[in-house]
C-alpha cells in the first residue's frame, strides 16, 4: 500500500512540474469558430447527420410500434381472461 502512495505522490509532483514549465495555450476563438462552421458545412458531415436521423427516426418508429404491439398484447390478453 505504501508503494501504491509514493507513486500516486510522485505523479503528482511530475504533474506540478510539467504544468509549471509548459504553460496552457489559449485557443483563438476566431480560428475555432471558423473550424467547427467549415466542419460542419462539409458533404460528409452532412451525410453523417441525415444518416443519424434516418436512424433515429427508424428506432422511434419501432419503439412505437413495440409500445402499440404490447398495449394491444395485454388488452387482448385481459378480454380473453374475462
Amino acid at each position: 500500500m505504501r508503494e501504491h502512495e509514493s507513486t500516486y505522490e510522485d505523479l503528482i509532483a511530475l504533474e506540478r512540474s510539467l504544468k509549471s514549465k509548459f504553460h496552457p495555450i489559449k485557443p483563438d476563438q476566431q480560428f475555432v469558430g471558423n473550424l467547427r462552421a467549415r466542419l460542419e458545412s462539409s458533404p460528409d458531415y452532412q451525410q453523417q447527420r441525415k444518416t443519424a436521423y434516418i436512424f433515429i427516426t427508424m428506432a422511434g418508429g419501432l419503439l412505437f410500434g413495440l409500445i402499440i404491439f404490447l398495449i394491444g398484447k395485454g388488452l387482448l390478453g385481459e378480454s380473453r381472461g374475462a
